[in-house]
């Protein structure tokens, strides 16, 4: 679903420490393990689980290939896109959402949006298409242009609403779309990767796997333990600029999800100030402040993603007060960002245990 939405969202960059090729088994593990891997939304997804020999690829390919029909704005005829491209306010948008992956993401994606005040806001997407893909047209784009799209920006039931129509009270019968402005438009990016590594954990669990890591496109959700019966360890990428990959921290997690969104591989600099690819949805415009990785653990991955993306557009004194005001909502949060040239970091009470930051080059 992110595909390589520099523009758009946010590159997460959290790998397994271990190398996704199959690995030769060591005589001093506990258990057997199997991995699987492939291709989907634009990037690599893998799977390591322990004490099952079955190979549930065909299973996996076939939920993503859902999950795109339904979300992918890359793909043509999904029905994300058809409900962007319904521009009639005189009546609504129907469908039969019988996978109900739509209206998950929808119904989660308000609630986030209301939580954080539009910082995480699928209706950004207008914004992305004025930016362009990688601020291609930051050097034309107006304040009045800002102004103008931002009428139609925020998530609200004025703007677009879903309303699920059920026969007898309790027998789903079809799915409404309205919309109070037709150029409303989402993109749920910055969340559906999360969601589909939520979808992949519920065909381990439904299959009786107990104990596996999944990665797809660098989130991750693991579950019980490694092949070494101990918690699985995730590494934080170092947020370097210069395209090389090193490691600033391992996290030790276990029926956690671990999602990290970062600015530092996608932005530019003007005047001497940098801008992130990241657009603020409350404003208008790219974020300028000096965050430049977020990583949540969250006990699920839509969860994770949706408020990595999130605490990308507050900034790190944003992101620390929120967290302060919602306890309630237990996320474990590490913080990167950049003093003046030197990397500073801050973590949550509770991640505190489970990190360990590499020695710093």
């Amino acid at each position: 679903m992110k595909r390589l939405l520099a523009f758009m969202f946010l590159a997460q960059l959290i790998w397994g420490c271990t190398d996704p090729a199959p690995q030769e088994q060591s005589t001093n593990r506990l258990f057997a393990e199997r991995v699987i891997q492939g291709e989907a939304q634009g990037t690599t997804w893998l799977v390591r689980y322990v004490n099952d020999s079955t190979d549930y690829t065909p299973q996996i390919d076939s939920v993503l290939k859902r999950i795109d029909n339904a979300l992918s704005t890359w793909q043509d005829g999904s029905l994300i896109n058809r409900i962007n491209a319904f521009s009639r306010t005189d009546t609504v948008f129907v469908f039969c959402d019988s996978t109900q992956y739509y209206s998950v993401v929808f119904e989660r994606s308000a609630e986030i949006k209301r939580i954080t005040n539009g910082a995480f806001d699928p209706t950004v997407y207008p914004l992305v298409e004025l930016w362009g893909f990688g601020f291609s047209n930051r050097h034309t784009v107006t304040s009045d242009q800002v102004d103008s799209v931002m009428a139609f920006v925020g998530f609200s039931p004025a703007l677009i609403d879903i309303i699920e129509v059920n026969r007898d009270t309790y027998i789903y019968e079809a799915t409404q779309i309205r919309k109070g402005e037709p150029r409303a438009k989402l993109d749920f990016n910055a969340i559906a990767q999360g969601f589909s590594v939520d979808i992949m954990g519920d065909v381990l669990a439904e299959a009786g796997v107990n104990n596996y890591m999944i990665e797809l496109g660098g989130e991750v959700y693991c579950k019980g333990v490694n092949a070494d019966g101990k918690p699985w360890r995730i590494a934080i990428d170092k947020p370097v600029t210069d395209g090389s990959r090193s490691l600033q921290a391992v996290v030790n997690v276990s029926n956690k999800a671990l999602v990290t969104s970062g600015s530092y591989r996608k932005f530019y600099e003007l005047d001497g100030r940098r801008y992130s690819h990241i657009i603020d949805p409350r404003s208008g415009y790219p974020v300028a402040h000096n965050l430049l990785s977020a990583t949540v653990m969250a006990s699920d991955a839509t969860t994770a993603d949706a408020y990595a993306t999130a605490f990308m557009v507050m900034g790190r004194e944003e992101t620390v007060r929120f967290l302060a005001d919602h306890p309630e909502l237990g996320l474990e949060v590490y913080l990167i960002w950049d003093e003046n040239g030197v990397y500073q970091t801050w973590v949550s009470a509770g991640l505190a245990p489970l990190i360990e930051v590499l020695e710093q080059s």
